[in-house]
């Protein structure tokens, strides 16, 4: 891939899915051609190179917060 050929940086707050991790976060910040991401429901940063990333579909929101929903059900009965 050329220089001209890299993916469009997202913007900051915009849901995107790392399919590297197969994890869905928001945009923090774009530092140096890295993203840094942070699942929606709040937790560590992660940073994520350009390619790894799309946009978060409708299902794949939908999927990361039955998982926190289910974590956070599991954490109330412990």
């Amino acid at each position: 891939m050329s220089g001209d050929d890299q993916p469009p940086l997202p913007g900051v707050g915009a849901l995107m899915l790392d399919a590297r991790r197969d994890r869905v976060g928001e945009v923090m910040d774009v530092i140096c051609g890295r993203v840094l991401l942070r699942d929606p429901a709040g937790g560590r940063e992660w940073e994520a190179f350009p390619c790894d990333l799309r946009p978060a579909t409708t299902g794949d929101e939908l999927r990361a917060r039955v998982a926190h929903a289910n974590d956070q059900a599991a954490r109330s009965r412990l």
